[in-house]
């Protein structure tokens, strides 16, 4: 389980750990990927794999927020595994 909470620190490529980051800053505002962050993520990614990227954390952003908007009940986690911070 390491890196789940903290992905910086997990078994990850620094490829999939620019992925983690943009997902993290989609997350907090789109105006996070400023021109600077979108030079690193070119180093890693080409444009397709930044669009595909993208649209993945911002749908997961979507459902989230209109779960919680809903307040639609989920699934809780399994006792054997530890929560989520």
């Amino acid at each position: 389980m390491k890196g789940v909470y903290d992905p910086e620190h997990g078994p990850y490529t620094e490829r999939e750990k620019m992925g983690f980051r943009l997902a993290e800053r989609l997350h907090h505002s789109a105006e996070h990927i400023d021109d600077d962050f979108y030079v690193e993520l070119k180093k890693h990614f080409n444009d397709k794999e930044i669009i595909e990227l993208t649209a993945t954390a911002a749908a997961f952003e979507f459902f989230t927020r209109f779960v919680d908007a809903l307040r639609i009940p989920t699934t809780p986690v399994p006792e054997h595994l530890p929560a989520m911070k």
